[in-house]
């Protein structure tokens, strides 16, 4: 009968047996230490596409800024204030009233802004990452309160149209009506020549030239003139914010040197 013969295994010594366990350990730590840089690494990462977004985004509210500015209709409005003066006084020049109210009065522009990438990073979480500070506040007061701020001093002409529809006639104006048929530019502004109605023969009639009824117009047109530019200081405030913060956000993340 055959006899097996166990093989005789070596007990492993108290400091083999603390070599295996140190090796675990370390192998262990650093793959905890591996998967922290690279989720730090990958975080930072996040954060630095999110603030490029953003830079982008401010960009094109600068943009929206500039071209909103309403500077036209400023003057514009000043010309129809001075015209209307001169119709309270009994000076009437209906077709430069015309011409006046159609090209200039209750019109005014209004900027759209992005805000798109700082709501993504809100969303994400990402936005406790960001280590500058001085950067997360100033993002929170030009999105949180310049903008609000701006968005709320848009100037609301209601008033104004009612006390225009209540002097001026649409009934000989169908080449303007026809004229927003066919929009040109991204403004919506019609393709309409408005020098024409200076002479316009016979005058545009008024269907109301009591002076009372045109002080009203006067007064609505003053206020919307003025609520504009209170608007347009806002744009200015929000356009030198983006600025401030297109730089600092470039100095914090080293976008001019890619």
């Amino acid at each position: 009968m055959e006899v097996h013969h166990h093989p005789h295994v070596e007990k492993k010594t108290f400091k083999e047996y603390f070599l295996e366990f140190l090796m675990i350990f370390l192998a262990v730590t650093l793959g905890f230490f591996a998967e922290n840089i690279r989720e730090y690494v990958s975080d930072k990462t996040k954060v630095k596409e999110y603030m490029k977004e953003i830079t982008s985004n401010l960009k094109f509210d600068i943009i929206r800024c500039n071209k909103n500015q309403n500077v036209s209709a400023i003057a514009g409005l000043d010309s129809f204030r001075a015209e209307l003066k001169k119709a309270i006084n009994g000076k009437l020049e209906n077709n430069s009233l015309y011409y006046f109210n159609f090209l200039y009065g209750s019109r005014r522009n209004h900027a759209a802004f992005n805000t798109s990438a700082i709501a993504e990073l809100k969303n994400s979480g990402y936005l406790r990452l960001v280590k500058n500070k001085k950067i997360v506040y100033d993002l929170s007061d030009y999105y949180e309160r310049k903008i609000v701020a701006t968005n709320t001093n848009l100037p609301d002409n209601s008033d104004v149209l009612k006390s225009e529809s209540e002097i001026f006639s649409m009934l000989n104006l169908d080449q303007y009506v026809k004229s927003f048929d066919s929009i040109e530019g991204a403004t919506y502004h019609p393709n309409f020549n408005f020098t024409k109605m200076l002479k316009n023969d016979p005058p545009f009639p008024l269907m109301n030239t009591d002076k009372k009824q045109l002080e009203k117009l006067y007064n609505d047109e003053t206020q919307f003139e003025i609520n504009i530019k209170k608007y347009n200081f806002w744009l200015t405030v929000c356009k030198n914010a983006a600025s401030q913060l297109i730089a600092d956000i470039d100095k914090e993340y080293n976008f001019e040197d890619e």
